[in-house]
């Protein structure tokens, strides 16, 4: 009688699962053809340069001060809990290698990251979903405009340009920060600095940069695909732009822990 009745919550339990990995692979796979649409786009030289410009400002210097904020204080709490724990033991001399490499290795392009979707990639899904929503998307498709070309590319373009220059100046930031909680607990500057150049080297500095421009792909692809994608009614634009940055956050540490095992 057990066994029998636990039979069909077992296969219920294994079809429910099969339905979720069903559709997260379709998931996977309607990302894969936005981008691949897009990626054509781009490759042919059909972007609206108008649209671009707009926005790299908006991605880019709308973005900066969050970023560079978020990436500084981290990088000064990583430099408190860690700074009196090498003088302590003598190791002050990598006090700066270990900041300048967290920051340029995972600080800086995942924090900055972060900043992009939680306000750049929520704009993304909330436009496109109002748009969608209020069928401005259909109507663009009656003019036969494509609606990847006029509302993704830019977008994806503008996000991929901004995302390196941004976390190159985050981390930046973020390695002087980490400088003044060092240099107030008695490391000096020479010291500080010159664990950094030596701590930080070429492949970091690469890695930190390859990670910024798939974290782009992924925050402008994903928001842009949520927002083309949204039911109807004002309430599916709230869940997408919600989708959108979730989404966003998860894939950008799932595909971090890869690619740091790449570049390791």
């Amino acid at each position: 009688m057990n066994a029998s009745a636990s039979a069909p919550g077992l296969s219920g339990g294994l079809g429910e699962l099969g339905g979720i990995v069903l559709r997260q692979l379709r998931l996977v796979g309607e990302w894969t053809m936005l981008w691949r649409a897009t990626t054509v786009h781009v490759m042919h030289g059909r972007v609206s340069w108008s649209h671009l410009a707009s926005q790299i400002e908006s991605v880019g210097i709308g973005s900066l001060p969050l970023a560079a904020l978020t990436v500084v204080f981290s990088s000064m709490v990583l430099a408190l809990y860690t700074t009196d724990q090498f003088i302590e033991f003598g190791f002050v001399d990598y006090v700066g290698r270990l900041i300048g490499s967290g920051v340029v290795r995972e600080l800086g392009p995942v924090l900055t990251a972060i900043v992009v979707a939680a306000r750049e990639g929520s704009a993304f899904a909330a436009e496109l979903a109002t748009m969608k929503v209020t069928e401005q998307i259909d109507a663009l498709r009656a003019l036969a405009t494509d609606p990847v070309e006029y509302l993704v590319v830019p977008r994806y373009t503008a996000t991929l340009i901004a995302m390196p220059l941004l976390t190159i100046l985050a981390s930046t930031a973020g390695i002087f920060g980490g400088y003044l909680i060092a240099s107030a607990k008695g490391v000096p500057y020479e010291v500080y600095w010159g664990s950094v150049t030596r701590g930080v080297d070429l492949a970091d500095f690469m890695g930190g940069l390859a990670k910024s421009l798939v974290f782009g792909a992924v925050i402008a692809i994903v928001s842009c695909h949520q927002g083309l994608r949204t039911g109807h009614g004002a309430e599916a634009v709230g869940r997408s732009t919600t989708a959108s940055v979730v989404t966003c956050v998860v894939l950008m540490h799932v595909v971090d822990f890869m690619m740091a095992m790449v570049f390791e």
